[in-house]
């Protein structure tokens, strides 16, 4: 590969036995007016950026107004949360963009895996007429930290994760800023990048920007976060909890959460943390581990009160000492169904009923065997109904209410 660095390149991120994770969040790119970032040059420790019109040297803070190609620091005005992003062009003076993240492995392990997130964000539309843009990221390993050829322009030795990459959200739109830290105009992405980086050897991150069809938009990256896991040499870690999966499934107005350990040591308990954003995370639930455990453990919490949009989980693992790790993030895309209400719960002879939508709805009310006893007759496009139960004999009755998508809920009542 080419030298893509100048003399400075080996300075790099050091992942060693003392650090578990490694975060950047962009906030120390200028809020306003412009910076200098220049090719082949680190702005911040380990990250590199090539240019493939090296003469500019330019980073403009900007909110997405202008259209103009470069490297920028987008934000809101005079806000200090910035993201890194940039706008392609073929031009001579502005030129195609990568930037990427250099780390060397002092950890005496080997890395057996990476766990990548960040924010993808929009901070442009280009126009009407322009389609979707994406950020590409890719990875490479190597002994030597001047081998990586960081180029846009070549993808030689350098392995692409789709799962990264920002594919931009807005596209075929009325052209101008957008805001980027809007949830509709950015994108959650996270993964685990199985790899083999030999102690003292080097790993290096790369988001690409190139040159689209029709107008650039304006795509950025935000609050970036590493993980790893290392293999001992002659066998693999015996880690305090082997965490083998964790999924998030929508069901109804709910969510479930499912997990699963290989193995556990000293766990005393998960804390279950929700977000709106992926960012702030709030505690809801608490499950008590299985402490020391040699087989598949299994876990299930539903959440019965999620966001009504994209709702963002991970966990905690907590051991009995207080030291902790948190899993991967996961997420789901709710779209809650309101509920119809039924009341009195308790009447002798007639039972108002509220429904959510003019949908169609088909009602049953059976007994508490389950045997159906009356099937009231509804009009379309009416949301309330007085049901006359005065003929059911006293006892305790459900009311089963279901919607033309074949959601079903079961309302409780008393005939007296």
């Amino acid at each position: 590969m080419s030298v893509a660095f100048s003399e400075d390149a080996a300075a790099q991120i050091s992942i060693n036995p003392f650090t578990k994770s490694y975060t950047q969040d962009f906030n120390a790119l200028p809020a306003s007016g412009t910076g200098t970032w220049e090719h082949g040059k680190q702005y911040f420790p380990g990250w590199y950026l090539f240019r493939t019109a090296p003469v500019t040297t330019t980073l403009t803070a900007g909110t997405g107004s202008h259209n103009a190609g470069g490297l920028y620091s987008f934000g809101l005005s005079g806000s200090t949360d910035r993201a890194l992003g940039s706008i392609a062009s073929a031009t001579s003076t502005v030129g195609e963009f990568s930037w990427g993240l250099l780390i060397q492995n002092n950890t005496g392990q080997t890395i057996t895996s990476l766990n990548i997130s960040y924010t993808g964000e929009q901070w442009r539309s280009a126009r009407a007429a322009t389609p979707q843009h994406l950020l590409s990221f890719w990875y490479a390993t190597g002994a030597d930290p001047t081998a990586f050829n960081l180029s846009p322009k070549s993808d030689v030795g350098w392995t692409n994760v789709k799962e990264l990459d920002f594919i931009g959200p807005v596209f075929y739109a009325a052209g101008g800023a957008l805001n980027g830290n809007d949830p509709a105009n950015k994108r959650y992405l996270t993964t685990s990048i199985p790899v083999t980086i030999p102690d003292k050897g080097y790993v290096m991150l790369r988001w690409k920007d190139l040159d689209e069809f029709e107008n650039d938009h304006g795509l950025a990256i935000d609050d970036f976060s590493l993980t790893w896991s290392t293999q001992v040499s002659g066998g693999p870690t015996i880690l305090p909890v082997e965490l083998v999966s964790f999924k998030a499934l929508a069901s109804n107005n709910a969510v479930q959460l499912s997990w699963a350990t290989a193995s556990e040591k000293d766990n005393s308990h998960f804390i279950v943390e929700r977000s709106l954003d992926g960012k702030a995370f709030t505690t809801i639930a608490t499950i008590t581990g299985k402490g020391t455990s040699s087989i598949r453990s299994n876990y299930i919490f539903t959440d019965e009160d999620p966001l009504p949009s994209i709702s963002y989980y991970r966990l905690k693992q907590v051991d009995f000492d207080g030291t902790f790790e948190y899993s991967k993030v996961v997420s789901v895309k709710m779209q809650v169904i309101r509920k119809a209400v039924l009341y009195p719960t308790i009447t002798s002879d007639v039972l108002q009923l509220d429904l959510p939508e003019t949908t169609a709805y088909a009602l049953n009310i059976v007994d508490l065997a389950g045997k159906e006893v009356y099937s009231p007759t509804l009009q379309n496009g009416r949301r309330h109904y007085a049901i006359e139960v005065g003929k059911l004999r006293a006892g305790t009755y459900s009311l089963i209410v279901t919607n033309e998508a074949g959601f079903r809920q079961v309302l409780r009542f008393v005939k007296r």
